[in-house]
């Protein structure tokens, strides 16, 4: 049920023009975030990707600041999905036993997108919610448009990419952006 409920989604959406998207996105993310299991989501792991491209193909930040709540129901859906993947990931589990644990912000400069992920005890977690700075390791800030195409492996952290700002320990980027790279590995596995 919920399997054909996305395939039909994404062929909805793939066919829409960009004035259609930002009309139907928000209630589209609405939708999955309400009707669509870990389940579903392990299984169908192109609609993460197919929902950012669609993102990307709008002026998302835009979209945000008219319809804040599609910041956090999208924030919700991806990280949602990205725990049930990476449970599933023999390559990212690994990853994440050897990785320290971390809280790390997503911040758009641009728009109210915005959530974190968190590494603890060998899981990968996240949310819409924001760690408060004194709970907070590091934090990664940009345009949403920038932030969407980092979470799709599009862009990559690192000193030399101006487009991305970071904030706390440098120490930590070693470990934040092999997670950030996983987590775009999973987004676009076919």
């Amino acid at each position: 049920m919920a399997e054909e409920f996305i395939k039909k989604l994404i062929t909805d959406l793939e066919q829409m023009s960009a004035p259609e998207l930002e009309d139907a996105l928000p209630a589209a993310v609405d939708k999955m975030r309400n009707h669509v299991t870990k389940i579903a989501l392990s299984q169908i792991p192109i609609l993460l990707e197919k929902t950012i491209d669609k993102l990307l193909e709008i002026d998302t930040a835009q979209l945000a600041q008219k319809i804040p709540e599609i910041s956090e129901n999208f924030m919700e859906l991806l990280w949602e999905g990205i725990t049930a993947l990476a449970e599933q990931s023999e390559e990212m589990q690994s990853l994440l036993e050897k990785t320290r644990d971390m809280n790390v912000n997503i911040e758009a400069s641009d728009s109210p997108f915005r959530g974190h992920f968190s590494v603890s005890g060998g899981k990968l977690s996240g949310s819409s919610t924001f760690f408060h700075f004194k709970d907070e390791d590091y934090r990664i800030m940009g345009p949403t448009r920038v932030l969407l195409e980092l979470l799709t492996g599009r862009l990559f952290m690192g000193f030399s990419n101006p487009e991305i700002q970071t904030a706390g320990h440098s120490g930590f980027a070693a470990f934040v952006a092999p997670v950030v790279k996983g987590v775009a590995s999973l987004i676009r596995a076919r």
